[in-house]
């Protein structure tokens, strides 16, 4: 049994994942991950249908269904073996314990998987880069293709400046705030330079930055927003929620809402231009 804390939390999986490695730690109380069966349930017990959609995995679109059982979450990804994570969120296991997972399996676990494992403890999985300027974290959302990796990447490289997350960001609310969680895999990025590594395991969101298509010809900007705005933002850029059961999707739509009300939130009109990048981290120094 391989465990890891991931953000904030203890993730138990039957075999270790090379992904995850920076973030393994020794759970000597772990147990075994429960093994499932798909096709039935205890005293006949039939999976109920939460979602069937489509996204995008191992490099294809595939089918994506989710089933509620007494047992927790079944997760069937189209050519991936069939996973279950536990009610919890606490372990990601399969129907075969003996069966190591293949290629496809792994992304099935970093991706869907891994963010259903976190919806169900009340932490949101952001599409989103982020940098930190001194102490202030900035989390950047923005449609695929608008820039968001290259920006915090540029910023990063910057005095005062560091990298915290590439592709997806763990987040959540508590008594003190907005925490975004950097102790996540960053897939898109080699293990040995994952931005998390070097940071504490939760830090304090303190602004949102919303990229927007620039005009040809046209310079950056960088413009407060509403909070029902800042709603509509986050809400359209957390990963999975149609994966999501009414329930997630209203304590979803709540989280969406206090952070909104939270955070402030800035649209930046971005030209995806190396020669506007200077200009745009003026920006945002100004605002922290």
């Amino acid at each position: 049994m391989a465990c890891y804390r991931c953000a904030g939390g203890n993730f138990h999986f039957p075999y270790p994942l090379v992904e995850l490695a920076p973030f393994e730690i020794d759970d000597g109380a772990a147990e075994e991950a429960v093994s499932f069966v798909s096709s039935s349930c205890p005293g006949n017990e039939y999976p109920k249908l939460i979602s069937r959609t489509e996204g995008w995995v191992g490099n294809a679109q595939r089918s994506v269904e989710v089933y509620d059982t007494s047992q927790g979450i079944l997760l069937k990804v189209a050519g991936s073996r069939d996973l279950f994570i536990a009610p919890h969120g606490e372990s990601i296991s399969k129907q075969n314990p003996r069966e190591e997972f293949n290629q496809l399996d792994r992304e099935v676990i970093l991706g869907p998987a891994l963010v259903l494992a976190l919806a169900l403890r009340e932490v949101w999985s952001l599409h989103a880069s982020a940098a930190m300027y001194k102490e202030n974290v900035i989390v950047f959302l923005g449609e695929s293709g608008q820039g968001k990796s290259t920006l915090a990447a540029y910023l990063s490289q910057n005095t005062n400046w560091q990298l915290v997350a590439d592709d997806i960001l763990p987040i959540n609310l508590n008594a003190s705030g907005a925490s975004i969680f950097p102790h996540f895999p960053q897939l898109k990025l080699p293990t040995n330079a994952q931005p998390g590594i070097d940071l504490p395991e939760n830090l304090p969101l303190k602004y949102i930055c919303v990229l927007t298509h620039a005009e040809p010809g046209e310079m950056p900007d960088l413009q407060k927003i509403s909070t029902a705005q800042t709603v509509q933002s986050l809400l359209s850029h957390t990963a999975g929620t149609r994966m999501f059961n009414p329930a997630l999707l209203a304590k979803h739509l709540e989280f969406s809402t206090q952070a909104a009300k939270q955070i402030p939130a800035y649209q930046l009109i971005h030209p995806h231009r190396r020669d506007t990048l200077p200009l745009i981290k003026e920006f945002l120094e100004k605002i922290c």
